[in-house]
């Protein structure tokens, strides 16, 4: 796909077979979406004309149109139930912690312990090599299918997926280790399943938050047990006789927060972005494969993006510096009318990918996730709170990452840039 001439025995055999492709899985016989850099999935033509499209040597395949979605071919999606499953643990774990990760655990006895500033990196690679270990452990011996770590991965995306309960997880893990060979591998609760996995996944904090929306109990308020604006208890209470002021510590400690925020930190987030290469690649789509002919196909197309990228030219310098769109509404997670509840996730969208990969779920992240009962309505700035010190440290510092793609690091930067999100750099309450 990538030839330049768009002239060779190869390219043009693999031309044919995409024609013959996506002919076959097209309602439409006589024409198809063109993926020229000039249709761009956006016009349909003949398969002559789509051939001739194909071989020009001014045109050829979009950059990165590699799984022909616009034509039959169905997408690779972590959220779909019926397509098989692969078994690429190895490159999962690669991709999860870096190729620049990769080094021996240098230290065992007679030799030093890590320094201090050492300690976070000698802990991701023992996380590393577990994850190695637990992936060369077979299932059950002679097990040609699954290893420990892929079949509990399958079997942790099922629980996500159909919601069940932490209990029902555990007592399935229970049926599931009798039914199997004596020498099984797996895991004997669901505790030991979630430390498992979380060492692939990315994690979140809690924030302790006032249930009336008017601080967050962090930073200067992060010991404080009554919100200092509106006197309301930072606990759940049983005793509502009880001032708030005047509880014991020992009955605080019973309590539960009344209201929780979960924040997850988007700057590794972005990291794993370019942990690997294919992705990373996909992250300069914006200005190396899309096509600038005046035409209204991307964000980059807008004049907003334009406009940002000549009053900013250094951050627009580096085409892997990314832009985001943020999007955020209430929904009631308890799927039934009858009870009145909105929770508010802050989604985050990287608009530096190619339309076709940037709006998939897969690549959304949750930035936020705001409690209810009720909406925050206006004071969702209280909530933003972390993200936007988040983009500010972005903005000003970036965060040095490692680019799979080109094989060096870059100091990442990134920012909200689009006129309809500008509410994401409103100030908070607190400057």
């Amino acid at each position: 796909m990538r030839d330049p001439s768009k002239q060779s025995k190869e390219y043009i055999q693999g031309v044919n077979e995409f024609l013959e492709f996506a002919f076959q899985s097209s309602k439409n016989k006589t024409k198809i979406l063109c993926p020229c850099t000039i249709c761009a999935n956006c016009h349909e033509q003949s398969r002559t004309s789509v051939r001739e499209h194909l071989t020009d040597p001014r045109r050829g395949f979009l950059i990165g149109y590699k799984q022909w979605i616009f034509h039959g071919e169905k997408p690779s999606s972590s959220t779909t139930e019926h397509v098989e499953m692969e078994h690429d643990m190895d490159g999962l774990i690669h991709d999860v912690f870096g190729v620049h990760l990769m080094e021996e655990p240098t230290f065992g006895e007679g030799e030093r312990n890590p320094e201090v500033g050492e300690s976070s990196k000698f802990e991701e690679n023992i996380k590393f090599y577990q994850l190695v270990e637990d992936n060369e452990k077979r299932l059950y011996p002679n097990c040609k299918k699954y290893s420990k770590l892929s079949f509990m991965v399958h079997l942790y995306h099922l629980k996500c997926l159909h919601g069940w309960s932490d209990k029902s997880f555990s007592m399935l893990l229970d049926l599931l280790r009798d039914a199997l060979p004596e020498e099984n591998v797996l895991p004997k609760s669901y505790y030991e399943t979630k430390k498992m996995i979380s060492a692939l996944g990315l994690g979140y904090e809690k924030i302790h938050a006032c249930p009336n929306d008017c601080i967050l109990y962090r930073n200067k308020y992060v010991n404080d047990q009554v919100c200092p604006k509106c006197g309301t208890s930072r606990w759940k209470t049983t005793n509502g006789d009880v001032p708030a002021n005047e509880m014991g510590t020992s009955e605080k400690r019973k309590n539960l927060p009344a209201k929780i925020l979960r924040w997850f930190p988007l700057k590794p987030r972005l990291q794993r972005l370019f942990m690997s290469s294919e992705v990373a690649e996909s992250m300069r789509w914006h200005q190396d494969g899309r096509l600038n002919d005046g035409s209204l196909r991307h964000p980059a197309d807008s004049l907003a993006w334009k406009e940002f990228d000549a009053r900013y030219p250094t951050f627009s310098s580096d085409p892997r510096n990314v832009r985001l769109g943020l999007a955020s509404d209430g929904f009631n997670p308890f799927k039934t009318m009858s009870i009145s509840h909105s929770t508010w996730p802050v989604i985050l969208i990287p608009y530096n990918l190619p339309p076709w990969m940037c709006m998939k779920q897969s690549f959304f992240m949750v930035s936020l996730l705001i409690p209810g009962p009720k909406s925050p309505g206006n004071n969702i700035d209280i909530y933003l709170q972390p993200l936007v010190e988040e983009l500010q440290d972005l903005w000003n510092d970036g965060i040095e990452t490692y680019d799979a793609y080109k094989r060096d690091k870059f100091q990442l930067r990134a920012a909200v840039n689009m006129h309809v999100h500008v509410v994401v750099l409103k100030l908070t309450h607190d400057g």
